[in-house]
């Protein structure tokens, strides 16, 4: 990332270590008041990422992003496009929807508001 990151390498940030050895780093990319909103959960504060990630470990064995499109200002960034991976049942999944909003000021996470249709698909 550039000295001053944009909200979409930001967020290509917190995708990218999502997926690999660095997942209990994303806290490093929000700021301390952040506020996760998804599907049935609410996170704020110092903790929000942590608690998200834990949120997350009983939901799936793992899961990735594939990218569509992206919308982005100069403090917000949308991602939209579909869910993949293994449930925590050994089945695999795809195309699920997401549609992740980003709110970043400073190079830090303010918000993300996360909306995807893993309960209607039945992964969760």
């Amino acid at each position: 990332m550039s000295a001053t990151p944009t909200p979409r390498e930001v967020a290509e940030e917190f995708f990218a270590r999502m997926e690999d050895e660095r997942r209990e780093t994303v806290g490093e990319l929000f700021a301390d008041d952040a506020v996760i909103v998804l599907p049935g959960a609410r996170f704020e504060g110092p903790d929000a990422a942590s608690e998200f990630l834990a949120h997350l470990a009983p939901r799936y064995e793992w899961a990735a992003k594939e990218f569509d499109r992206w919308i982005e200002t100069d403090e917000e960034v949308v991602s939209i496009g579909t869910l993949y991976g293994v449930d925590n049942d050994g089945e695999e999944f795809s195309g699920v929807r997401y549609v992740d909003v980003y709110e970043v000021a400073d190079g830090l996470i303010q918000r993300v508001d996360i909306w995807n249709d893993l309960a209607a698909d039945g992964v969760v």
